[in-house]
């Protein structure tokens, strides 16, 4: 009986767990100065910010929802001009369990809470947890979001091209 107990336990333990991403909050200013003195990603107006356990949630949940309607607007161009719907899945972002996630907060210059989303599906720099990747090319290994936390806008959303 125990036995039993421990095992559907570890099985639903199994099934919770089961696609959900590793990820990490980078919030120092450094990386907000890389990302837009290096990378020229965010406004030059950007600021450090504080992310909630709620704002988390939120950004994870309007992401997906940003990820469902950016994947199914790739089918529908590929449809449009003619393609094969398989090669379109090459440019949609797939099953975050696959991924690593950087969030990185920052406030505008108005003061509202945006985010930017990092994933990879490559982890070969052990310091992703301190440091923004970035690469060219790799396809949907790599996608980006952005996201106003504030006002619900979304920003932007996109994977890398092939070389």
């Amino acid at each position: 009986m125990k036995k039993t107990l421990l095992l559907l336990f570890w099985l639903l333990n199994l099934t919770i767990c089961q696609g959900q991403s590793d990820y990490v909050i980078l919030k120092n200013q450094s990386t907000i100065t890389d990302l837009i003195t290096t990378y020229k990603i965010l406004p030059s107006s950007s600021t450090t910010t504080e992310l909630s356990e709620t704002e988390l949630d939120l950004a994870k949940k309007a992401s997906l929802e940003y990820i469902k309607d950016f994947n199914a607007a790739i089918i529908e161009e590929f449809k449009k001009r003619g393609e094969r719907k398989k090669y379109a899945k090459m440019y949609q972002i797939d099953n975050l369990g696959n991924y690593k996630i950087q969030y990185v907060p920052y406030l505008n210059e108005k003061g509202e809470k945006e985010i930017w989303i990092n994933g990879f599906c490559n982890d070969f720099d052990k310091d992703w947890r301190r440091k923004i990747i970035h690469v060219f090319d790799g396809g949907n290994c790599y996608f980006t979001i952005r996201l106003n936390l504030t006002t619900g806008e979304r920003l932007g959303i996109g994977t890398n091209g092939y070389a």
